[in-house]
């Protein structure tokens, strides 16, 4: 959940994937080890971080920056460290929108965790390309009935919990079924939402009028 934010860059330096979690406000600093502490960061950026808040980071990137000679130090461009604690806080405000952090607990809550970085690296690259394949946020697309189920409820990705949804065979092969899929992404909807567009249309078009008495 937490990689994913910030469009899967690391919150500091801007440009590199984040593949590591930072905690914003240090664990020595009173900092909590749970998920709204967490910032999606690069390697480098956590290791150059070290420790530090990105509010205090920043400030010791400034002052060498100013005075190089009496705060020696790693440069990082201004025009770069000077957007921090506006991404940051952009971060923040995702990471804690209780819609989306909902979503990715129904969706990846189940899964165990990852036995190593490179099961990590996979599962996020998964991850990455299915928020990829929808044409809309999920999380931000219409919701079902409140099933008082603590389940998805959004039509995009779990229409079939809809009442009026009902199982009806359909052969298509793979390439067929995933292109079904695809589509009924770019149009906002779940493939079952799209099947039954596509069958009220046929049935539309096939109708013929009733003849007067």
């Amino acid at each position: 959940m937490v990689l994913t934010a910030h469009r899967g860059l690391c919150v500091y330096c801007g440009r590199a994937d984040s593949y590591s979690l930072d905690h914003e406000q240090p664990v020595s600093a009173e900092g909590h080890d749970i998920w709204w502490n967490f910032m999606p960061a690069c390697k480098a950026c956590n290791l150059w971080k070290n420790g530090r808040s990105s509010r205090i980071w920043v400030r010791d990137m400034d002052l060498h920056h100013r005075w190089p000679s009496v705060f020696p130090g790693r440069a990082m461009k201004p025009e770069v460290y000077a957007g921090i604690s506006a991404r940051v806080e952009r971060t923040q405000r995702e990471i804690q929108d209780p819609d989306r952090r909902d979503w990715f607990r129904h969706h990846y809550g189940t899964e165990s965790k990852p036995r190593n970085k490179v099961e990590l690296l996979r599962r996020l690259k998964s991850c990455a390309q299915d928020l990829k394949e929808y044409a809309q946020i999920p999380w931000k697309t219409p919701a079902l009935e409140d099933y008082g189920r603590d389940v998805c409820t959004r039509r995009m990705c779990c229409g079939f919990r809809h009442d009026d949804s009902d199982f009806t065979l359909v052969f298509l092969n793979t390439d067929e079924r995933d292109e079904l899929e695809r589509r009924a992404r770019q149009e906002g909807l779940h493939a079952g939402d799209l099947l039954g567009k596509i069958a009220r249309q046929y049935l539309a078009r096939s109708k013929t009028p009733r003849k007067a008495a």
